[in-house]
């Protein structure tokens, strides 16, 4: 997902741009800046689609109430206090740390492995909004809203502790270092170019 943009945004590189690129010295500051708007990108996109979350799980909500299901409310509301506050988190998360990108101190690997944070993040992004739609269909057919719900805070609190975990490793790179602190690939979707 990031290098997606990355991509974009080196397309979109200006004549003065692109000679700066091919300056010696100069180049991998560029890269880093491209890699700054990539990361705030990213997060802007992950933010967007849990705003589109919240809306369908507020009209969850509504259905609900439609159809007297008033004693779930509490913890359908808690589990929409815990989206809304994970959004926000994303949203106004300090990004392009400039220790991170830093030119001295970031290595490939430690880039690697923060685009598979980005990429477990927009399935988890996927995963929510599968839970949210089991969560419609059991209060449509009446059945077991309890447990969906249950299900999707799960998914919620799982992607909390994803974005946290990567905030740590934009805060301290070298945890980026041990191989098993990002998501492995074999668990995440192909990127699509």
């Amino acid at each position: 997902m990031a290098d997606n943009f990355v991509e974009f945004a080196k397309q979109q590189m200006g004549a003065v741009e692109r000679l700066l690129k091919g300056l010696p010295g100069i180049g991998g500051y560029v890269d880093k800046d491209l890699r700054r708007d990539a990361d705030k990108r990213v997060r802007e996109a992950v933010a967007a689609s849990l705003s589109q979350s919240q809306a369908a799980l507020t009209a969850v909500q509504n259905a609900l109430l439609k159809s007297g299901g008033l004693a779930l409310m509490d913890e359908i509301n808690d589990v929409a206090v815990h989206l809304q506050t994970l959004t926000d988190r994303i949203k106004t998360a300090s990004y392009g740390y400039a220790g991170f990108f830093d030119p001295v101190r970031i290595k490939e690997q430690q880039l690697d492995a923060l685009v598979r944070f980005d990429r477990a993040l927009a399935n988890e992004v996927g995963s929510i909004n599968t839970s949210i739609a089991a969560l419609a269909q059991a209060v449509k057919d009446r059945t077991d809203v309890s447990s969906a719900v249950e299900q999707l805070g799960a998914k919620i609190q799982e992607l909390s502790a994803l974005f946290s975990k990567r905030s740590e490793a934009i805060q301290a790179p070298g945890l980026l270092d041990d191989p098993g602190f990002a998501p492995p690939l074999e668990n995440l979707p192909p990127t699509t170019e």
